[in-house]
C-alpha cells in the first residue's frame, strides 16, 4: 500500500504496478491486441533508422522509438512476454549505440542540430521521447529476478540518458553562448520545453541537482523568454487553453503532464509557493477542456488545437489520438494527485469512447483524427499518433484500481479483471460485462480477515446505483466514491447495480437540433453496417419524447469484431418516411463503429418532441 514517508506529502492515491492487475473483457481483448498486433510486429528498423542513419526521413521521426518503449515496457510489465522483452532489450541496445560522443542522440544531421531550418525545430522533442523510452526501461525492468546482462544494459541506458540530457543541459539555458530553448521549438516554445517530464523523472532517479535546476530554467523561460508560451501566467490569468500560447492541444497538455510531474518534487520540498501555482494552472486548463472543449466521447481539439469555446464539429480533423492520449495522462496525473472522481469520469468516458474508437479493434492500426461521423481512417503505417495511441493502452492496467496512503483499495474502473497484492495478501476479482452490462460483483480473497476501505466509484453518467455486501440488504449510493469500511474475509462479495438505460443527450453549441444516444460510459452510433439500407443513414433518429427500450445482445459470431461485440437494440423513426415510420434500431458503440469501413453517424437529427 502507499505509505507516507516521514515529513514528506504524498498524492491521494497511487498507481497499482502492471503486474498486478489482469485484464478480461473489453479493456483486457484491447489490452492484448495492442501487444500481439501492434508491439511485437512493429518493424525495428523503422524505429531506428533515422538514428543509424542520421538525418532522418522527417524532423521528429526519433519520437516513436521512446513512445514504443513506453508502450513496450509498460506492457512487458504485466505480461512479462518473453519474445516482447527480447525486442525491448534489442531496441535500447541498438538505441544506444547511435549516440555521438558528445551525448547527442537526436536524428539530425550535424548543421542543422538545434536549428529551425528545414522544418525542423523538433530536435529536443526527440530527445524528449528517447528519454522516456530509456528511463522507462531503467524503471521498468529493475526487479530481483533481473539477470547480470539485463543489469548492465540498464546502467548503459541510464549513463545514455544522462549523457543526452548533460547535452541538452551545456546547449540551452541562460549562460554565455548558450541558446534560447523556447526559440529553438516549434508551438511557442512548448514542444522542446515539454521535455520537463522526462528531466523530472531524471532528477527523482539520480539526486543530481542539475536536472532540477533545468526544470526551473524550463518554468522561467515560460514565461520570461521574448519567445515563450506564457504557459502559468495565462492559465492562472484566464484558464482559457483555446487563448494560450498558439492553442497546440498536445504540446501544451503534454508541459501540464511534466509541470505536474514537478510540482511533487517542489511540494515535497517545502516550495509551496511555487508548486501550488504549477497544480493550479494545470487544473484550471483541464477545467477549461472539461467544460468548453471536451467532445461527447471524451476526446478533444479540432486541428490538433483547442478551438473557441464549444466549437466540436462531428467531422474533420477531430480529436488528434495524440492530444485524446495527452488529455488521459494528465487527466490520471490529476486524479492521482487529489483523488477527485471527476477526473476519473472523464478519463472513462475517454477509454471507453475516443480512445478505443481510435485504436482498431484489432489493434494493428489507429486514426490520427477519429470524427463522430462519416468513415473513420485506419492507418497501419507509423505516425506519431499511430505511436502515442498504444502507451495509453499499456497504461489501463495500472489505474483501473489504485491504493490509497490508509490503506483503502479504490475501483475505478468496471471491467473483467483481477488485482493480485501478493505483500498484503489480498486478491480482488471483478466478475462483469461492463461497460455493456450494469452488474458488478467483486469477490475477495485474503488468507486471514483484514480490514482496510473499498472506495468504489459511482460514475456521474449514473443518477444512482445500488450496492450490497454479502447477503445484507443493497442500499442507495449517489455518484462519486462510495466507501465501504469493514472487516473483509475471503469469499465476501460486493455487489453493484448501475441502471444501463438509453439515455438522450439534446445537442448545444455546434449540434443544436441535434441527438446523440448513450448506454452507461458508452456513446453509441448509428453505422451502416447495422442498418438495413444504406442510404438511411442520414435520416434515422429517436422518438425524444418516449422512455426508449433497450435490448442488448452479443454480435453474430461470424459478423462480429472480437468475441464480446455487442449490439443495442431500440425503437427509431425514418424522418423522410411517411408519419414518421417506426423501425427496430441496431446501434453500435462508438468504439467499434466504421471497424469495417462503414459509414456512422452520432449525432443524430433531432425529430418530434
Amino acid at each position: 500500500m502507499a505509505e507516507e514517508k516521514m515529513g514528506q506529502k504524498v498524492d491521494a492515491t497511487q498507481w497499482v504496478h502492471p503486474s498486478e492487475v489482469k485484464l478480461g473483457g473489453l479493456l483486457g481483448h484491447r489490452f492484448q491486441v495492442n501487444e500481439r498486433n501492434r508491439l511485437l510486429t512493429m518493424d525495428e528498423n523503422s524505429l531506428l533508422s533515422g538514428f543509424q542513419n542520421r538525418p532522418g526521413v522527417q524532423a521528429w521521426i526519433g519520437e516513436h522509438v521512446g513512445k514504443w518503449l513506453h508502450a513496450a515496457v509498460l506492457t512487458w510489465q504485466n505480461t512479462k512476454n518473453p519474445e516482447l522483452k527480447a525486442k525491448i532489450d534489442r531496441i535500447v541496445s541498438k538505441l544506444i549505440e547511435t549516440q555521438e560522443p558528445d551525448g547527442y542522440l537526436g536524428t539530425y544531421d550535424f548543421p542543422t542540430r538545434w536549428t529551425m531550418e528545414r522544418e525542423r525545430g523538433w530536435d529536443v522533442w526527440v530527445h524528449k521521447y528517447v528519454l522516456i523510452g530509456l528511463l522507462s526501461y531503467v524503471i521498468g525492468t529493475g526487479d530481483e529476478e533481473r539477470k547480470a546482462s539485463e543489469d548492465e544494459l540498464r546502467r548503459k541506458a541510464l549513463d545514455a540518458a544522462c549523457k543526452a540530457a548533460d547535452l541538452i543541459l551545456r546547449t540551452f539555458g541562460t549562460g554565455e553562448g548558450q541558446l534560447d530553448l523556447m526559440e529553438r521549438s516549434t508551438h511557442v516554445g512548448m514542444a522542446s520545453s515539454s521535455i520537463l517530464q522526462p528531466m523530472v523523472w531524471l532528477f527523482r532517479l539520480t539526486g543530481e541537482k542539475r536536472y532540477l535546476d533545468f526544470c526551473r530554467y524550463i518554468l522561467w523561460a515560460w514565461e520570461h523568454s521574448p519567445h515563450g508560451p506564457r504557459l502559468l501566467g495565462s492559465l492562472l490569468s484566464h484558464g482559457d487553453v483555446h487563448k494560450t500560447a498558439n492553442g497546440k492541444a498536445y504540446e501544451m497538455m503534454s508541459c501540464l503532464v511534466g509541470a505536474l510531474e514537478l510540482y511533487r518534487v517542489l511540494r515535497d520540498d517545502g516550495k509551496e509557493d511555487v508548486s501550488k501555482a504549477l497544480l493550479i494552472a494545470a487544473q484550471r486548463a483541464w477545467d477549461d477542456i472539461a467544460e468548453n472543449h471536451l467532445y461527447i466521447t471524451g476526446g478533444t481539439s479540432l486541428g490538433e488545437h483547442f478551438q473557441p469555446d464549444h466549437h466540436l464539429p462531428n467531422d474533420g480533423a477531430v480529436s488528434e489520438t495524440c492530444a485524446t492520449v495527452t488529455l488521459l495522462q494528465l487527466t490520471l496525473e490529476l486524479f492521482r494527485l487529489t483523488g477527485e472522481a471527476k477526473y476519473m469520469d472523464v478519463a472513462e468516458r475517454t477509454v471507453f469512447n475516443h480512445l478505443l474508437a481510435a485504436q482498431h479493434p484489432n489493434g494493428d492500426k489507429w486514426c490520427y483524427f477519429t470524427p463522430l461521423e462519416g468513415q473513420k481512417n485506419y492507418r497501419s503505417d507509423i505516425n506519431c499518433c499511430a505511436s502515442s495511441g498504444p502507451r495509453a493502452i499499456a497504461l489501463l492496467p495500472t489505474f483501473i484500481y489504485t491504493l490509497d496512503p490508509d490503506g483503502g483499495i479504490r475501483i475505478n474502473f468496471y471491467t473483467q479483471s483481477e488485482l493480485n497484492l501478493p505483500k498484503q495478501g489480498i486478491r480482488i476479482v471483478q466478475e462483469t460485462n461492463y461497460p455493456y452490462g450494469g452488474t458488478v460483483k467483486i469477490k475477495f480473497q485474503v488468507p486471514q480477515p483484514k480490514e482496510f476501505p473499498l472506495r468504489l466509484r459511482v460514475p456521474n453518467w449514473c443518477e444512482v446505483a445500488k450496492v450490497a455486501v454479502n447477503n445484507e440488504p443493497s442500499r442507495q449510493v449517489n455518484p462519486g466514491y462510495c466507501e465501504l469500511r469493514r472487516q473483509w474475509r475471503s469469499g465476501d462479495t460486493v455487489q453493484l447495480e448501475f441502471p444501463m438505460e438509453l439515455k438522450v443527450a439534446i445537442g448545444t453549441h455546434t449540434n443544436e437540433g441535434k441527438l446523440a444516444l448513450m448506454c452507461g460510459p458508452l456513446v453509441l452510433a448509428v453505422d451502416e453496417r447495422f442498418l438495413p439500407q444504406k442510404d438511411l443513414l442520414n435520416i434515422v433518429t429517436v422518438p425524444t419524447s418516449e422512455r426508449l427500450p433497450l435490448k442488448v445482445t452479443a454480435v453474430g459470431t461470424e459478423d462480429s469484431l472480437w468475441e464480446g461485440e455487442r449490439v443495442f437494440e431500440t425503437e427509431g423513426i425514418l424522418l423522410a418516411e411517411p408519419q414518421n415510420r417506426r423501425i427496430n434500431l441496431q446501434l453500435t458503440d462508438f468504439a467499434h463503429s466504421s471497424a469495417k469501413g462503414t459509414q456512422f453517424i452520432v449525432w443524430l437529427p433531432q425529430g418530434r418532441k
